[in-house]
């Protein structure tokens, strides 16, 4: 693997030694998913994008689970990554309780109607044993 930087951008790009003539870009298939949404999932993605966890709050979550971590610093490695972590959890949950929805058929119109609380906890019970 090498870096190549890629022209006019300042990103970098890792890029299989066997095979140097092929480039790997991640973005445009990121980009060709975005374009297969419909109308209401570009909106809650675009929610998606400006949403944030509060970096305090985090920490505040983590110290009651381990007190230990009481001196620990907002900016610190394990609240960045515990935060984006929460980010994509709480964005699958809000899709696949979209889903149940529409299964259940609860509403005439699923897509703009809010996810009921019943919705949030099939998922999450869905979600967990996805994982066993």
């Amino acid at each position: 693997m090498k870096l190549v930087k890629k022209q006019n951008s300042k990103k970098f790009i890792l890029q299989k030694k066997c095979n140097p003539d092929v480039f790997v870009n991640n973005e445009n298939s990121e980009y060709a998913k975005i374009q297969l949404f419909t109308k209401i999932q570009m909106i809650r993605y675009g929610y998606y994008r400006r949403s944030d966890l509060k970096k305090d709050k985090i920490k505040k979550i983590i110290c009651n689970f381990n007190p230990f971590l009481k001196n620990i610093n907002s900016s610190d490695p394990l609240i960045v990554s515990l935060k984006g972590l929460m980010k994509l959890f709480i964005g699958e949950i809000i899709e696949i309780s979209k889903q149940i929805m529409y299964e259940k058929k609860d509403n005439v119109q699923w897509l703009d109607n809010a996810i009921q609380p019943k919705h949030i906890h099939e998922s999450i019970y869905r979600q967990f044993f996805k994982l066993f």
